[in-house]
């Protein structure tokens, strides 16, 4: 069985390396963890990295980044010489992306209110970074952003500026091949430090730095392990390997549990082909469900989170019932079947959730892959430098493991309670939907997925989606209007989902409406969004019988 202190020092070992997607430092770890499994007993053959080009090309809706090499970064205040942060001292402290800076530069400090040339000054900022690069780099020509932006922010957890005032937030610059031409840099500050920097702003105050970071275009990696690859079902577990050095939770933890699964499985032989994939999240994920089939994934990403400490709870966010959603059930119930109690009660927080985004399960979704995810939110230290093995505990990893090789071991012939229980799940929401607009088109696709009967249903306003895959985030800085409610990714990316499977206008906006408890309203304000930034559009084909009421709204 698995050893899950074993695990605990696998993940340590994992944060100890800077996962930047594409690095050499990226490509060292893969060496050592292959060279791990080959002590373990796996076959050299079972092991594959696959190489896909980034930098320059485009999956989907997603524009890959650049390949990022950082060796060093230094900042200081010049006059009076006060240290603030370097790279070495602190992996986060660096913005994600920043090109080089050629050497020492020293740079006016400003901020928004500045009424001159921003080029030669280094900005400070709360803004979003991306909002940041659009505003001071694209129109206004900065080269330098020193940026304090906590994401998901929590008072209930001690999430929030005040109460962390040292922490260092994992930040990035946009750095695609056509944004990295801008030759932007900078750093990521406490709050301390924001509030520091922002009182010496337009007053002639200057910042000494530099970069020591070069961008090019090269190739992502994505490692396999495969055990019984002839056996059927074909399931895969996934983990992101990239992040920040230390990263721990977010994902040396994943990564971590799904290499000792590797373990488990190399000694107890199960019925069906398992492959377990480590991956850049979103990049490496995307090239590569283009070109393989599963019949279930799990997706492990933040499951080892210490509560107490994290502030987390685990949660089981389900596939959409557009997909079959029996292998969801065998999971959960497994989940519950393993979890470690006392006296009778649940000492961990866990709880089933609808579909959630964010993560490399959105990509086999997309794709027709049933595809679970098993995390923990919210988490105190959530992409920031604080986010340290300290903050895991072992007994979540003996828990998950558990969960996971029952499910994996009993796939091949689910036990008729699991598909019971599934069929009452899908009969429940097909009464909920019945009678909303487009129902017939979307319990036929219910149906279908399930292995029901299900007759064929007409469509009346045809829609397709542009691309294979997820929305992602790019679309989000790019659209006027969209809603400040944070939720909107995870509608957009369902209402994505119902039009790619039902290819219904009122099916796909019933559903997600359904589905997320949403108003439909609102639902058609983000699909009306989505048509106006060309990534979902109506078929030209349409025939529009009694429906051009909703006709108008998106057009």
């Amino acid at each position: 069985m698995l050893n899950e202190q074993e695990t605990f020092e696998i993940m340590r070992f994992i944060s100890s390396y800077h996962r930047v997607r594409g690095s050499r430092e990226y490509r060292s770890l893969l060496a050592k963890i292959k060279e791990m499994l080959l002590n373990w007993g796996i076959p050299e053959k079972s092991i594959q990295v696959i190489e896909y080009a980034s930098g320059d090309v485009k999956y989907g809706n997603f524009e890959t980044t650049m390949v990022w090499e950082i060796q060093n970064g230094e900042l200081w205040i010049d006059t009076p010489r006060t240290f603030i942060n370097s790279f070495k001292a602190c992996k986060t402290s660096v913005l994600f992306g920043s090109n080089p800076t050629n050497g020492w530069q020293v740079l006016e400090i400003v901020d928004e209110n500045y009424k001159g040339d921003f080029s030669s000054r280094a900005v400070v900022t709360d803004q979003n970074p991306n909002m940041a690069f659009k505003k001071y780099v694209k129109e206004l020509g900065a080269k330098c952003l020193l940026v304090y932006f906590m994401r998901a922010q929590d008072e209930s957890i001690g999430r929030a500026p005040e109460k962390m005032p040292d922490t260092i937030n994992y930040l990035s610059l946009p750095h695609t091949f056509e944004t990295s031409q801008y030759g932007a840099f900078g750093f990521s500050l406490t709050y301390n430090q924001y509030k520091l920097l922002r009182e010496l702003a337009n007053k002639n105050f200057k910042v000494r730095l530099m970069i020591d970071s070069h961008l090019e275009k090269g190739f992502v990696h994505v490692m396999r392990i495969s055990f019984s690859p002839e056996r059927f079902p074909k399931i895969a577990v996934v983990a992101h390997l990239c992040h920040p050095s230390p990263g721990a939770n977010d994902n040396a933890s994943g990564a971590a549990l799904a290499l000792h699964l590797c373990n488990l499985l190399a000694q107890n032989r199960v019925n069906a082909g398992v492959d377990i994939l480590l991956l850049p999240e979103f990049y490496g994920t995307l090239p590569y469900v283009a070109e393989n089939k599963y019949d279930f994934v799990i997706n492990l990403d933040m499951i080892g989170e210490a509560q107490d400490k994290t502030g987390s709870a685990l949660i089981f966010h389900e596939t959409i019932p557009l997909l079959n959603t029996y292998f969801d059930e065998l999971l959960y119930q497994s989940l519950l079947s393993c979890e470690p109690n006392k006296i009778g009660l649940l000492r961990k927080k866990f709880f089933r959730s609808p579909f959630k985004s964010g993560s490399d399960h959105v990509v086999f979704q997309s794709y027709g892959i049933p595809a679970p995810f098993i995390g923990q939110w919210p988490d105190r230290y959530y992409h920031t430098n604080e986010d340290t093995p300290d903050k895991c505990d072992p007994a979540m990893f003996k828990w998950i493991a558990e969960a996971v090789f029952r499910t994996i071991s009993l796939a091949h012939d689910i036990p008729k309670d699991i598909t019971e229980i599934t069929k009452g799940r899908v009969k429940g929401f097909l009464t909920k939907i019945k009678k909303t607009p487009g129902s017939d088109a979307i319990i036929s696709a219910v149906k279908k997925a399930h292995g029901l009967k299900a007759k064929p249903a007409p469509s009346k306003i045809r829609l397709k989606t542009s691309n294979n895959g997820p929305l992602g985030y790019e679309w989000l800085g790019k659209a006027e209007g969209v809603p400040d409610k944070e939720y909107i990714v995870d509608l957009a990316e369902v209402l994505n989902m119902a039009v790619r499977f039902t290819g219904d206008f009122d099916a796909s906006v019933s559903f997600t409406s359904t589905y997320l408890s949403v108003d439909p309203e609102e639902v058609i304000e983000i699909l009306n969004l989505l048509i106006k930034e060309g990534l979902i559009y109506k078929q030209p084909e349409s025939k529009i019988t009694g429906n051009e009421d909703r006709l108008e709204a998106i057009e």
